[in-house]
Parts: structure tokens; sequence; C-alpha cells
């Protein structure tokens, strides 16, 4: 019987299956906050659409690196899929958001890190 080779990112891929498996913490009511301050969080470098942004392109960079074993492909997959997404926001009556591009960036910038660690 032939065994499959051990994984190294068997460890990483259990930590991440118990994150997405423990559920969320149940909201509570939280004290009316002032609009200047909840815009700013709503429209931050670190806002909650960045970091999906950033996230995505980390796990589609990730995907497509370790799937062709190149960088190149870890860097330009989330790019051309976030600039096809934001082109197609603009489509239907919304804005190209260059923030959301470089949010993009980031994660695949993180994703040619990773890649090439991997490759070592």
């Amino acid at each position: 019987m032939i065994r499959p080779a051990p994984c190294a990112l068997a460890p990483a891929l259990a930590v991440a299956a118990f994150l997405f498996a423990v559920p969320p913490a149940p909201a509570r009511a939280a004290a009316p906050a002032d609009s200047a301050r909840v815009r700013a969080a709503q429209t931050g470098t670190l806002a909650p659409d960045r970091l999906q942004h950033a996230s995505l392109s980390l796990a589609l960079g990730l995907g497509a690196g370790i799937a062709t074993d190149a960088p190149a492909a870890a860097l330009a997959t989330p790019l051309a899929l976030g600039l096809v997404k934001e082109w197609a926001d603009r489509r239907r009556g919304g804005r190209f958001d260059p923030a959301d591009l470089a949010a993009g960036l980031a994660g695949a910038g993180l994703a040619v890190a990773a890649v090439a660690a991997l490759r070592r």
C-alpha cells in the first residue's frame, strides 16, 4: 500500500479548521457611537472590507502559488481577480476603489512570501 507523504502544512490546516469550527461569540448590544467614529471605522485602512480583500487575496495567492509552485502566480492571480472585481463594481454603478486593490496587493504580497518560503 502506498502511503501519502506527510504534508508540511498539516498543522496549519488543523489550526485553520479549528478556527473555522469554533462558533463566533454572541453579539452584544453596543452603546451608540458618534457617526464620525463609526464612519472612520468603516472606511479606514483596517476597515472590514479591506481586511476581506487582503485575506481573500492571500488565500487565492496561496492556492495559485502552491498549485503552480510559482511565486509569480501567487501575485498575478489575486491581483487580476481583484482588478476584474473592481471593474465590475464600477460597471454596476459602484466605484473603483484603489484602496481595495492596495489591500489585495498586501494579501498577494504575503502569499508570494509564503510560496517563496515553501520553495526553499
